[in-house]
């Protein structure tokens, strides 16, 4: 990543997400996964977003996932977080700050993970945020993930199904 040559102030900020894992419905052996898509940045993504006035981690990731896919949720453990940041113009920034709207902001930002169990809904009914929300894979769903930290979020959340699937059964 490419860092500004001076950064005059530095926020942090969080979002919350879900891996949204079930089982194939033509083949009970086959586990999938619901990815959003964004056509014109060829993003591939788990859905996240962030928290509204007086909403929970647990909350806005729930809220987060149902929107973007249109699926219906209820949301499981957590899985964990990931960080990253990057930078905007004061001007771009949201919230209240005292910062001139030509500053650089560095803004760090943690993603907190859910596993979240499909209870229904369709992923023809999310919100226009992503092009495209799909069933895939894990394999090509792991491929797929723009980002690497997103893929071992997944990577994480099929170990926690399948120690619990192991446990019920």
């Amino acid at each position: 990543m490419t860092q500004p040559n001076n950064i005059d102030h530095s926020i942090n900020r969080w979002s919350a997400g879900g891996v949204i894992l079930r089982e194939d419905p033509n083949d009970s052996g086959n586990l999938k996964v619901a990815l959003c898509h964004r056509r014109c940045e060829s993003l591939w993504a788990l859905p996240k977003g962030t928290p509204e006035l007086g909403e929970s981690i647990a909350q806005t990731a729930t809220r987060e996932v149902c929107e973007e896919t249109g699926l219906k949720v209820k949301s499981g453990p957590p899985i964990d977080d990931t960080y990253y940041s990057f930078f905007r113009r004061a001007s771009e920034t949201l919230g209240d700050h005292s910062f001139k709207d030509h500053e650089t902001v560095r803004i760090n930002k943690t993603v907190h993970w859910y596993l979240m169990e499909y209870i229904g809904g369709n992923t023809s009914n999310h919100d226009q945020e992503y092009d495209d929300v799909e069933w895939l894979d894990i394999p090509e769903a792991t491929q797929r993930l723009t980002h690497r930290n997103e893929a071992r979020v997944l990577e994480k959340a099929v170990a926690i199904y399948e120690h619990r699937t192991r446990i019920r059964n």
